[in-house]
């Protein structure tokens, strides 16, 4: 099966409750980074997992909703990086990575 690194950067304060729902959504460890930043402003979370593509269908709704809540900086999926995502850029972003592999198969 094949495995897709998902990566985000969020506020520290929603990093616990977002890596304890994409470790239960994916049945795969979330490894997590604290991001000091030297500008002095507020400290992130880099939360890291790697899931099969078949439960990726099972996190993209709750990593819309910590993007709606504007808890995600960043968000990296495959060799694309967005900066401040919306919920749009990011099911954009999933529907293309879906049509994409999709046409590796046929």
């Amino acid at each position: 099966m094949n495995q897709l690194t998902l990566a985000l950067e969020c506020d520290s304060g929603a990093s616990s409750e977002l890596s304890i729902e994409l470790e239960a959504a994916s049945n795969n460890p979330v490894i997590s980074a604290e991001k000091k930043h030297l500008d002095g402003s507020p400290a992130t979370t880099l939360q890291i997992v790697q899931i099969a593509i078949s439960t990726i269908a099972a996190i993209a709704p709750i990593v819309a909703a910590f993007i709606a809540n504007r808890s995600v900086k960043k968000i990296k999926l495959g060799a694309i990086e967005i900066e401040n995502p919306t919920k749009e850029q990011w099911e954009t972003l999933w529907k293309q990575h879906l049509a994409a592999e999709q046409s590796t198969k046929d």
